[in-house]
């Protein structure tokens, strides 16, 4: 398949139909993709099983209880 990229604000994005993710048997609002480039100008996109969403958010909690005056002196600039 081949796909071109669309104008998203900014930003460029590559547009995943909804035919396309459930023919993976993913979920259109929760599929997670990791992303690998290669030096060679190659891209290697794969779909990774996501995790339970309240372990995302308590690593998100612990990040930022152990980074709280770095964030606090970033947000002030």
């Amino acid at each position: 398949m081949i796909k071109s990229l669309i104008h998203h604000g900014n930003s460029r994005a590559l547009v995943i139909d909804k035919a396309l993710l459930q023919a993976a048997g993913l979920d259109e609002d929760k599929a997670l993709f990791q992303i690998t480039v290669d030096p060679n100008g190659g891209i290697l996109i794969q779909s990774v099983k996501s995790v339970d969403e309240k372990l995302h958010k308590e690593a998100f909690r612990q990040i930022l209880k152990e980074n709280d005056a770095l964030l606090k002196r970033l947000s002030k600039r």
